[in-house]
């Protein structure tokens, strides 16, 4: 996800972070990731089987929340009543519509 958001958002320069490809061996993992959720526009996390009950998760999302930071849930797999509670208020998207939503964050990039 995070490199197809990168490929379609390049004219607007929008830019991505991910753990697993943006934290090197030695940092320490809690602060990279809260210096990221400061600098971000928005918040995009990914609700499956597997992460809806990831206290990481949980709590990722809920400093955005706090941050008050744009959250965009897409959804593989779950029904809106299977989403952590915090997510229930913003306007999910499924995995299947994916394309909908690197076209909306385009949009929202050549505006900032």
């Amino acid at each position: 996800m995070s490199n197809l958001i990168e490929q379609h958002g390049k004219a607007g320069r929008v830019k991505t972070f991910l753990d697993e490809k943006d934290i090197q061996g030695g940092d320490i993992v809690q602060e990279s990731i809260r210096a990221k959720l400061l600098e971000c526009d928005e918040f995009v996390v990914l609700l499956s089987r597997y992460s809806i009950d990831r206290q990481w998760v949980l709590i990722e999302v809920g400093a955005a929340w706090v941050l008050n930071k744009r959250i965009i849930a897409i959804t593989d797999k779950i029904t809106p009543e299977e989403m952590p509670e915090i997510t229930r208020p913003y306007k999910a998207l499924d995995l299947n519509e994916f394309d909908r939503y690197l076209e909306e964050v385009v949009a929202r990039s050549g505006r900032n």
